[in-house]
């Protein structure tokens, strides 16, 4: 079973998120780490690996600071990571992405799955992917917390808002999953040492022949405003005296606050 798992390196504050004046997320501003639910995504697809053979292969779209995710995936049990970089697809909205992904992944040869995150930490959209299904004419299920595989399809256990269901669908297919569908596994010091040394395919606008439309020009979303997340105001911590002084005093700072 060949797998293609798309990730995504994201702010990793959020709470410290700067945004440019052409309201995206600045990527040269603070940490950046892989996408928390990607690790689920991509840890289905280990194991699924372990399983049934096959193998696993990563692709980012993103800058140069991208790189260090891939090593991290490779770390954990990918075999192949693949880079989407170029500056004409600074600035892609998620219609954007999903068509230089989509564009990539088609130019990568066949695969029998391609599994993503949900939704990402910092846009959660969650549309990329199931546009990328579109693109790519295969069907799609999402929001997946448990996979096995049965005689060339998948069962899925999709959640929905009032419980689950079970849907299996034929491959190729594209699956996203949810962070409740596994435990991601640690990598070992010497899988990470490996992974250092680790060499990647960079694609470019050239080699996947996007047009103009990719990038922030191209975008068919237009962001009106953004802004980081406010600070949260500390807590107050009511310690000492008796249970029935310290209810006082909670009391005390509850009518302070106009919560009664």
């Amino acid at each position: 079973m060949d797998i293609l798992v798309l990730v995504k390196q994201v702010p990793g504050d959020l709470a410290g998120v700067t945004v440019t004046p052409s309201h995206t997320v600045d990527r040269d501003a603070g940490a950046q780490v892989l996408n928390p639910v990607d690790k689920n995504a991509l840890e289905a697809a280990v194991t699924l690996k372990e399983a049934h053979g096959g193998t696993v292969t990563v692709l980012t779209l993103g800058p140069a600071s991208a790189r260090p995710i891939l090593k991290e995936c490779i770390s954990v049990g990918a075999d192949r990571g693949v880079h989407v970089s170029d500056e004409a697809f600074a600035g892609s909205d998620a219609w954007g992405t999903a068509r230089v992904l989509a564009a990539a992944a088609g130019s990568l040869g066949a695969f029998d799955v391609v599994l993503a995150g949900a939704r990402s930490y910092d846009g959660g959209t969650a549309a990329v992917a199931p546009m990328v299904a579109e693109l790519l004419g295969l069907p799609q299920v999402t929001n997946v917390t448990g996979i096995e595989s049965a005689d060339g399809s998948l069962v899925c256990r999709q959640a929905l808002d009032d419980g689950q269901v079970l849907v299996k669908v034929a491959l190729p297919a594209v699956v996203t999953v949810d962070e409740y569908i596994n435990k991601p596994r640690y990598a070992s010091v010497k899988s990470k040492m490996a992974a250092n040394k680790a060499t990647f395919d960079v694609l470019t606008s050239a080699d996947l022949a996007i047009d103009g439309s990719a990038g922030l020009a191209g975008s068919v979303a237009t962001v009106v405003s953004a802004s980081a997340p406010a600070a949260r105001a500390a807590g107050v911590v009511i310690d000492g005296g008796s249970p029935a002084e310290i209810a006082e005093k909670l009391v005390a700072a509850l009518a302070a606050a106009s919560v009664l």
